[in-house]
């Protein structure tokens, strides 16, 4: 009977003594849902003891806490599956809950959003990988990641949006998804967001940033909180640890210009060169949040950092060739996908 749940079952039979000083909890999450469910059938013939006790509790909570999650989560109204290089995603959808380009994204054969990121991501990522989807709409790129065997922070704005991306969790059994509902900013807090129709973009505006935008009792306004990309991240990957067992630490930001803002609370991570950054650079936007594409760049010192166009050509370029391409593409709705790699 292969498999990590052997090992587990061992260590219990062996050296129930040690079951504290292993810390059952972080044993048991090494276990995928179906393995923990033929592991918690396994433990009711071990016979009795206070150590039994324990590991049958936390495995029983695991379970029961899984399935009422499940229970509660609504099933999407549309669901497709999408294939890239032989891994399967199933994307499903509130109708409305996510804009007419979403739709359209789920609904056309062989469409891909964002191709270059998405074989990025499907070459780059595997289980030995964080993914940190800042911008996480829907789940699309955290779904893949997770296809990948990455576990991912999934970091969205917007409430609903956060309800769909739960249930393509429950969709697709991706539970190293972790949906995070919080805005993105240059240092921790709250923030006021408008309940309003749940448009990519539409929520994300620098007023959400002044802390004055309303009162705490308005009813027309959600309550968020702010995280800086380092909280995310983690002291110990920063110091350059492995942490959780992490080989590489991947994060996408594509927030509609508040990009600006979340490079500013990354200054430990970049200083580290503790992780890999996927910048959707939207060119009209940075400046209602105060800052531009130099800040943006500044952000990355060119002595320590590669930077790389994500198009046809992942062609790397230096400050001056990136700077030349965001005129080229400088339209009204432009945007440069950039690749941010420590040297």
């Amino acid at each position: 009977m292969p498999g990590p749940e052997i090992d587990v079952l061992r260590r219990i039979l062996t050296e129930p003594e040690r079951l504290t000083a292993l810390s059952w909890p972080r044993v048991f999450a090494e276990l995928p849902p179906a393995r923990l469910a033929r592991f918690s059938r396994w433990l009711r013939f071990l016979g009795d003891g206070e150590h039994l006790a324990r590991v049958r509790s936390d495995t029983f909570r695991s379970m029961a806490g899984r399935i009422a999650r499940t229970a509660v989560t609504r099933q999407p109204e549309i669901v497709v599956e999408k294939r890239h290089k032989g891994t399967a995603v199933k994307f499903g959808v509130f109708e409305k809950a996510v804009s007419r380009f979403a739709l359209d994204l789920y609904k056309a054969d062989g469409f891909v959003h964002e191709p270059q990121v998405v074989r990025y991501l499907h070459d780059a990522l595997d289980g030995r990988s964080l993914f940190v989807d800042v911008g996480a709409h829907f789940g699309y790129f955290s779904c893949l990641a997770a296809a990948r065997g990455a576990t991912v922070l999934a970091v969205e704005l917007q409430r609903t949006l956060c309800q769909n991306i739960e249930a393509n969790i429950v969709l697709n059994d991706f539970w190293r998804i972790h949906t995070i509902c919080a805005a993105i900013g240059p240092a921790p807090g709250i923030t006021q967001v408008e309940r309003m129709d749940p448009t990519p973009g539409k929520q994300v505006s620098s007023r959400q940033y002044e802390t004055s935008i309303a009162p705490m009792h308005s009813q027309n306004h959600e309550i968020v909180p702010v995280v800086t990309v380092d909280s995310l991240i983690g002291d110990a990957r920063i110091g350059g640890a492995t942490g959780d067992g992490f080989a590489q630490t991947i994060v996408k930001l594509d927030i509609e210009g508040a990009e600006v803002l979340a490079l500013r609370g990354a200054g430990r991570t970049i200083a580290a060169g503790a992780a890999i950054f996927v910048v959707e650079i939207h060119l009209s936007e940075v400046g209602k949040f105060g800052g531009s594409l130099e800040e943006i760049l500044d952000s990355f010192p060119v002595d320590g950092w590669r930077m790389i166009l994500m198009d046809e050509t992942e062609c790397e370029l230096d400050r001056d060739a990136l700077t030349a391409a965001s005129h080229k593409w400088g339209g009204a709705d432009s945007n440069l996908c950039v690749r941010f790699e420590p040297r």
